[in-house]
């Protein structure tokens, strides 16, 4: 990219170097704040812009009102936009969790779908109809996705992604701890050793626990063998049957006609 640069430089020089020398001091100076290359190893969820501060920005001047206001009640309108944001926000989780994605049933999708945010499903499954060819395992690093390598992987086998596959942000929007993006790339190198720390964890919690963990652990590996079995047919057909045997004697009038016919 800089050898490009520099071509382009060295030909549009002569015609307005004013623009070339403004760009040099203001664009690649900050370079690693805006080009893919620097931004493609960094996690940021799509944000790659001052949008969405500009629009916090905006929501926070809508409920101050006026700009010579006494410190406490900035204080107090402040913590109540905040506030009100943060609840819509987690609105809008719980919400689309409850939405149906049609690319989201069965493998890999289908543990997962219900647990994560719908927009996670949907950048996945667009990912996940990437040729080998276009993949460059960005949405890894930057979104803390799985690529469409993997996507592709997990069909093959007919295997689900978990929770773990993906990063905590797309479950519980919580993004303040640091993340390593390069750790969602592949996780399946430390799935066995994160398997034996809950089992020596389940097994230091009691019988209970290990009760629990048993029945869950043989539904999901013998989902056959559940228990459950089809309900038993009822070989009674509806309506009136063909004989009553609780039928009443019959009455004096009744008796009386039938004497007579």
């Amino acid at each position: 990219m800089i050898e490009e640069w520099e071509n382009f430089k060295n030909g549009f020089w002569g015609r307005n170097s004013k623009l070339i020398e403004y760009l040099d001091r203001e664009c690649l100076e900050h370079k690693e704040k805006w080009a893919c290359a620097y931004t493609n190893n960094i996690f940021h969820i799509g944000n790659t812009s001052t949008n969405r501060v500009e629009s916090a920005h905006s929501t926070l001047k809508a409920w101050l009102n006026t700009s010579t206001g006494g410190i406490d009640t900035l204080f107090l309108s402040w913590h109540a936009s905040i506030g009100r944001q943060v609840i819509e926000i987690r609105k809008e989780l719980e919400t689309c969790r409850t939405k149906t994605f049609k690319g989201a049933y069965g493998p890999p999708y289908g543990v997962i779908r219900g647990s994560v945010s719908l927009y996670a499903l949907e950048l996945m499954f667009v990912e996940g109809k990437k040729t080998p060819s276009e993949c460059y395992c960005v949405i890894g690093r930057t979104h803390g996705l799985p690529c469409s390598c993997r996507i592709n992987s997990f069909k093959g086998a007919g295997d689900h992604f978990q929770i773990t596959h993906l990063a905590p942000f797309w479950s519980t929007l919580d993004y303040a701890n640091p993340h390593d993006a390069r750790r969602f790339e592949d996780n399946d190198a430390n799935d066995l050793q994160i398997f034996h720390d809950l089992v020596a964890e389940v097994c230091r919690r009691g019988p209970s626990a290990v009760r629990a963990a048993k029945v869950a652990l043989m539904s999901q590996l013998y989902p056959e063998e559940e228990g459950l079995r089809e309900p038993r047919v009822s070989t009674k057909a509806k309506g009136r049957p063909p004989k009553r045997e609780n039928a009443r004697d019959p009455s004096w009038h009744e008796e009386k006609s039938n004497n007579l016919r």
